[in-house]
């Protein structure tokens, strides 16, 4: 593999469009299983959907944990491209054991070698990317990161419309196969590119004496500080992408018909994040902080900071549309794509800032380890999640199933309980369902507790809030639990957490110097 010069001042370096392209393909890939994997996991497996979110979020978490080691390798070791190409093809190994697989034992290897693969390659893009910058054409960076943005979310925006589709129209293969066959192709295709990359050798041993410098302290006790705000955005945001965001559409009272005949499915809502995303960074780029720029500075930190005003606001606007459900109202999903253009702003203020600005704050020989330390501000977002997710669940004791037609539940007289509550059946329970279909299945998953009278409740359906029909009787061995936030009180949680971090921000930011480190022209 040769090493290539860098492209002149006014002009984008050669490698950019495989690097470019190759993000498209891992994002199409990436976002088309979070987009279905929930759904998937309370549809398919019968999973409810707190452990179904926990699982989810643990699993972003894993891939965004594991940059830690793609970055060692790449700047000790083997350098970008190499640890890219090579964890891509374990990505596409995960890739095919999901789709080719059925279970939760197939869905555990898939995850984890996805997680590995996604893991070795994120801390090496974006600063594969800036290295084929000089500090002649340095000037092109923010405009490369953009366009790098804008791509990878258009892998993304295809990818979470077909993938639901395919999910409910073919099954899991196919919906989890395409990524594969997807993921493939960017491979291939990067590797195709590989004379026209500029290659930095890693830095080995030189590379431990970076980290573990005084200066190297100093560097990562700074950022550490503003990940612990881009943590808690990216709890909020991960959860908008097939996660609880998709868990609520899937009731039968969120109208999802946008007009003009179309109908999205509840894991294609969440495309209009991407869609917002390439509305809006050009937008942002080249209108508003131009223009913004003729009164105030624009700098990374005030972006932040009015991001994670953006991401609050957002989960205040969902929090309503859960409120609403909860009370049986009919809310239409165009309220909730307003919180998603609110929640894209602020993802195109917090997330492209951040990612610029760790890049630059970073020497040379760091700079994959620094994109680690970012990424695992994202793993830290979801482990919040899982951790929250986790930890509202609570065992219900002394409840009654009375199966039949209309299957009631006698609820224990202290239990707490309001029409709209969700109760998650799993274990044993001894007690089968009956469809609508005419098939039938255990009783396992997520239900809601419809009108309560005199301690007793018709047991409904999560999705189309119609009454179980079922036969048989709880065995005791059988797990039954509910949630300690009910209704909107798990996003008004969120947004309450994000606004006070929000606040907080404004005393940090003050403190907050930049500086900028890029590669020097031969």
């Amino acid at each position: 593999m040769s090493t290539a010069t860098a492209a002149g001042g006014g002009r984008m370096p050669a490698g950019v469009p495989y690097i470019i392209s190759s993000e498209f393909g891992e994002r199409f890939c990436n976002n088309g299983i979070n987009a279905i994997l929930a759904v998937y996991m309370v549809q398919f497996l019968q999973v409810g959907e707190a452990q179904a979110t926990t699982w989810q979020a643990l699993f972003k978490s894993g891939a965004f944990l594991l940059p830690l080691l793609g970055a060692v390798l790449s700047d000790v070791l083997w350098g970008k491209f190499r640890t890219i190409l090579g964890f891509s093809v374990a990505y596409v190994a995960g890739c095919a054991v999901l789709a080719l697989s059925s279970g939760t034992q197939g869905l555990a290897i898939g995850l984890f070698l996805i997680a590995f693969g996604t893991g070795g390659i994120k801390p090496c893009v974006s600063t594969n990317m800036g290295d084929q910058f000089a500090d002649r054409n340095q000037h092109l960076i923010g405009r490369a990161f953009s366009w790098l943005y804008l791509t990878a979310n258009a892998g993304a925006l295809l990818s979470m419309l077909l993938c639901p589709w395919l999910l409910a129209h073919s099954g899991p293969r196919w919906a989890f196969g395409i990524p594969a066959i997807v993921m493939a192709a960017a491979t291939l295709r990067l590797w195709l590119g590989r004379a026209r990359f500029v290659v930095l050798p890693p830095a080995g041993r030189q590379w431990l004496r970076d980290v573990f410098s005084a200066e190297g302290a100093r560097l990562v006790g700074r950022l550490a500080v503003v990940y612990c705000f881009t943590a808690i955005f990216w709890s909020l945001l991960d959860q908008s992408i097939g996660v609880t965001w998709a868990l609520q559409a899937q009731s039968v009272l969120m109208d999802k018909e946008l007009g003009l005949g179309i109908t999205l499915l509840p894991g294609q809502i969440s495309f209009v994040n991407a869609l917002f995303i390439l509305l809006l960074v050009p937008l942002f780029t080249y209108v508003v902080y131009p223009r913004l720029g003729r009164y105030v500075e624009v700098t990374a930190p005030r972006k932040i900071g009015v991001g994670l005003l953006f991401a609050a606001a957002s989960y205040m606007v969902v929090a309503w549309i859960e409120g609403r459900i909860q009370q049986g109202i009919v809310t239409s999903v165009w309220w909730q794509i307003l919180a998603y253009a609110i929640l894209t702003a602020g993802e195109v203020l917090v997330s492209i800032t951040a990612l610029e600005y760790s890049y630059r704050q970073a020497p040379l020989r760091m700079k994959s380890f620094v994109m680690a330390l970012y990424l695992l501000s994202i793993s830290t977002g979801n482990l919040i999640t899982a951790a929250v997710s986790h930890s509202m669940v609570e065992p219900v004791r002394g409840v009654q199933v009375r199966a039949g037609q209309q299957t009631t539940l006698v609820l224990p007289a202290d239990g707490g309980f309001v029409p709209g509550q969700k109760i998650d059946f799993s274990g044993d329970t001894g007690i089968t369902q009956q469809l609508p279909t005419g098939k039938s299945r255990p009783l396992g998953g997520t239900y809601i507790v419809g009108a309560i009278h005199n301690g007793q409740a018709p047991l409904l359906d999560v999705v189309a809030r119609q009454p179980v029909t079922a036969a048989g009787q709880l065995r005791p061995l059988a797990r039954v639990s509910t949630y300690r936030l009910v209704g909107p009180e798990f996003f008004l949680f969120f947004s309450y957490l994000m606004l006070g971090a929000a606040v907080l921000w404004v005393f940090v930011a003050m403190r907050i110097r930049e500086q900028t480190f890029v590669r020097q022209d031969a």
